[in-house]
């Protein structure tokens, strides 16, 4: 019975070493007192609360045994593949988890920052000077985003939903910057309607002359002075209660957009860059891979509006839906994986590089980068070309297709695109950490730390003659404002993540402690073992009596049945072991 009790003790001993090896990693310790039979057995007669004994071989190499089983089956070999499976369930958009929750609402508010560029020379420019611009911002909002009329279909495993932002202003963050700043911008509206005009009907230039003094009240120049928030959120007046031709053919085709600009009454509108989007449902209808049937699928955009493909683009790859839908990603990310999204805002599929290993908030990510890519050189993105035969050069992203509006798609301050656009403007100036388009991610749960999701609006100006506010207007790319998206995980859900990591840890130290541990004592138990197998050798000395004459007296008197003996010598066994 005492003997079964020191095995107990011995195996609680150990898990005990184990346990605080895990939480105080101390490896070359454990191997000091693990290296011999004799250094173990010293360690466990000086250990408080153990009586001094000496192991046999057999139970030590059980113990051994069982460690190094542990460490192998369980933690080598059973627990990766067990980790994996449950990220792969908890990734996957099932209803009624806690991942579809997120993702259909996030419940914190992503940074949402409007950089505006205020033009400084408004009158030289009408007259053919070189613009002059200063960049006015941020104007910080807090940014939330829903999920809303999500609609599951079992066969395809697929989500519909549509979706919906909603800014509030957050003046702490802005920089000291109120909305109530008054700049002086171009006014996208009529020179979207200049540019239309002349790519559709250039013969109607005439026409828009008269439209834009009776609907815009004779403006003087193509640029307007405003406060911040008009230009953003609560817009300028179009005032489309006119009677005249020209004003009313203009109004008219302004009406068959009338989702696009906040209604003022009858027959008048604000156009703003934002306010018709502001916690409104978008139209559009995205559907995506759940990823419970195969993870690797989750987030994937198979549709969008009911067609599994785009029809805007040219010929090639450019209308098909690649990636997610960047608001999720499949785990188990590598270095050699792009991280690809689909973005409705530009029509388009991105993919962002690896481009070195990083780390947020003590959690080891990989950085990404993207950029708009060349379609002038790349074959694969001609079919991004405005026509076939005129291409914009690199990091330039003709938006009009996509967005029914003349506007220029690039990174801020033109980073990344050619020199003779940057030529063209003064006050522009690109540096790679605050204006390119990057990420970092938890690659095995393909969390986003980190996002910074940058574009900027722009768009191509010339001299128009038949329109009487740009007869003498300089040629350029001229930047109208940028905005950025992004997020720094909150510190309640970076724990989130830390958790799978601390789990994996302590399972890595447990798995080399077991093995090593185990290995040792295993090897001192076969030691041990092959010691006194060695020892257990016969070595016998017979002693015959002798009967000469003269010399009985002498001869050594053995006792009865013991003329054979036996030197074999036995380990010391303490009184308390002797089976009682």
């Amino acid at each position: 019975m005492r003997l079964k009790r020191l095995v107990q003790n011995v195996g609680t001993y150990f898990f005990r070493r184990t346990i605080n090896l895990t939480l105080y990693p101390s490896l070359l310790g454990l191997l000091s007192f693990l290296t011999t039979g004799r250094k173990l057995r010293e360690t466990l007669r000086s250990s408080a609360g153990y009586k001094c004994v000496t192991m046999k071989p057999k139970k030590l190499g059980i113990i051994g045994g069982s460690l190094l089983g542990f460490g192998v089956l369980f933690c080598a070999i059973v627990f990766p593949p067990f980790l994996r499976s449950q990220i792969k369930k908890q990734v996957a958009l099932k209803q009624g988890s806690e991942m579809r929750e997120l993702w259909a609402k996030f419940p914190l508010p992503l940074d949402f920052k409007i950089y505006l560029f205020n033009v400084t020379n408004p009158t030289e420019i009408t007259a053919g000077a070189k613009p002059i611009v200063e960049e006015v911002g941020p104007f910080f909002y807090d940014e939330y985003k829903e999920k809303v009329d999500l609609v599951d279909r079992e066969e395809d495993d697929s989500v519909e939903y549509s979706l919906k932002a909603t800014w509030y202003f957050n003046p702490s963050r802005s920089n000291g910057l109120t909305g109530e700043e008054e700049l002086v911008v171009p006014h996208i509206l009529i020179l979207s309607i200049v540019k239309l005009t002349l790519a559709e009907q250039p013969a109607a230039m005439g026409v828009v002359n008269k439209a834009v003094d009776s609907i815009f009240k004779k403006p003087g120049s193509i640029f307007v002075r405003a406060k911040a928030r008009e230009i953003l959120f609560d817009g300028l007046p179009i005032d489309c209660t006119v009677k005249d031709f020209a004003g009313s053919a203009i109004c008219s085709v302004l009406k068959e957009k009338a989702d696009s600009f906040v209604p003022d009454g009858e027959n008048r509108y604000l156009f703003s860059l934002f306010g018709d989007k502001n916690g409104t449902v978008l139209p559009q209808r995205i559907r995506v891979l759940r990823g419970i049937k195969n993870y690797e699928d989750l987030g994937r955009v198979i549709e969008l509006d009911g067609k599994p493909e785009l029809d805007i683009w040219g010929e090639g790859t450019c209308n098909e839906f690649n990636g997610t839908d960047s608001t999720i990603f499949p785990p188990f990310r590598t270095e050699r994986d792009d991280i690809v999204s689909f973005s409705p805002d530009i029509c388009r599929s991105m993919g962002a590089r690896f481009v070195y290993r990083s780390k947020v908030k003590g959690v080891d990510a990989f950085h990404y980068k993207a950029d708009f890519g060349d379609m002038s050189t790349n074959p694969m993105e001609k079919c991004f070309c405005p026509t076939p035969d005129t291409c914009l050069s690199k990091n330039l992203m003709d938006l009009n297709k996509c967005l029914g509006a003349p506007l220029v798609g690039s990174l801020p301050h033109l980073l990344g695109a050619e020199e003779k656009y940057l030529q063209m403007v003064d006050g522009l100036h690109p540096n790679e950490e605050e204006h390119d388009i990057s990420m970092d991610f938890e690659p095995m749960t393909a969390t986003p730390l980190s996002a910074h999701k940058r574009l900027q609006f722009n768009m191509f100006l010339h001299k128009v003659e038949k329109f009487k506010l740009m007869k003498n207007f300089p040629e350029c790319l001229f930047p109208l404002f940028w905005v950025e998206e992004g997020i720094l995980l909150d510190d309640e859900f970076v724990k989130k993540v830390k958790v799978v990591f601390k789990t994996i840890s302590i399972v890595g130290i447990l798995k080399w402690v077991t093995i090593l541990s185990g290995t040792c004592v295993s090897g001192a138990a076969a030691a041990m073992f092959f010691k006194n197998r060695d020892k257990g050798s016969m070595d016998v000395t017979k002693v015959t009596p002798q009967s000469q004459s003269g010399k009985e007296d002498e001869q050594k008197k053995w006792p009865p049945n013991q003329m054979t003996i036996s030197t074999i010598q036995s380990a010391a066994v303490p009184p308390n072991l002797d089976g009682n």
